[in-house]
């Protein structure tokens, strides 16, 4: 008799693990929003500072993305896209980079140097810090497709975003 009651509550324990389950609700986000995005942020100062050798800034997502989903950063030099993260030899041993991280809600930026950022010299403030533009891509967790994803124009060709709005984010205060 005990070998039939044990045997009943493992089978409704087991039934009752069975049935647990987690659904995540997520609103249209309207056209290409539910595929991919992307964001630009303009004239933008990484004004946070983290610690003497780092400065950074963060911008909202206008919705969240999905959990699945991947994001790229390119920074704008001049004439052309270059993926984040990348790294500049200021001469001698003098180093700084970009790098991010992000979340569903926001994504941050950061500079580094490997010296006090205060001891930039203005026109090295101006060119890495001061008024910097980047472009957040937002890539879906289910593409696919195999590319070098350093090339930004290839990427928003992939992606489908070639005519889509580019849109803005909120800096986070």
């Amino acid at each position: 008799m005990k070998k039939i009651v044990l045997l009943l509550t493992a089978f409704i324990g087991l039934t009752a693990l069975q049935s647990c389950t987690v659904e995540e609700y997520y609103e249209d986000r309207g056209y290409n929003e539910n595929i991919s995005q992307v964001f630009e942020l303009s004239n933008e100062t990484l004004s946070t500072v983290e610690d003497a050798y780092t400065y950074s800034a963060t911008w909202n997502f206008t919705t969240p993305i999905f959990d699945s989903d991947n994001v790229l950063v390119y920074r704008w030099q001049g004439n052309s896209w270059v993926l984040v993260p990348v790294s500049y030899n200021l001469g001698g041993s003098d180093m700084v980079k970009y790098d991010y991280d992000f979340t569903r809600y926001d994504v941050k930026v950061y500079f580094s140097a490997n010296f006090p950022v205060n001891d930039l010299t203005n026109a090295e403030y101006n060119d890495f810090v001061y008024r910097q533009t980047f472009r957040v891509v937002v890539v879906p967790g289910g593409f696919q497709q195999k590319m070098n994803f350093s090339d930004y124009n290839a990427t928003i060709s992939a992606l489908g975003l070639e005519n889509a709005p580019v849109k803005t984010m909120q800096i986070k205060k």
